[in-house]
C-alpha cells in the first residue's frame, strides 16, 4: 500500500499488506479494503499514517473486487 500526495506526488508511506492480490483496493467510509487471491481481507484507515484496523480470513479464492452498496460489501469467491 503506498500512499502518496495528491498536490505534490510526494510518497507518505509504503507499507506491505502482505499476500497477492487481483482485486483492486475499495474505499468505504474512511477504511480501505485489500482482498488477497487467499481470502484474507486486510482494512487499513484512510490517511497519512498507515492504520492496519483488521485482518480476516475467508474461505475460498478471491480475484475480483468488492462491491460496496447500501453499508454491505459484497464479495465474490470461487466457492
Amino acid at each position: 500500500a503506498h500512499c502518496y500526495r495528491g498536490t505534490t506526488g510526494e510518497l507518505i508511506y509504503a507499507e506491505r499488506v502482505g499476500g497477492n492480490h487481483s482485486a483492486s483496493p475499495t474505499h468505504a467510509d474512511g477504511r480501505i479494503y485489500f482482498l488477497s487471491e487467499d481470502g484474507v481481507c486486510t482494512v487499513i484507515k484512510a490517511g497519512e499514517q498507515f492504520e492496519k484496523l483488521a485482518e480476516s480470513r475467508l474461505p475460498g479464492r478471491f480475484q475480483a473486487s468488492p462491491a460496496i452498496s447500501g453499508g454491505r460489501i459484497f464479495l465474490r469467491s470461487d466457492t
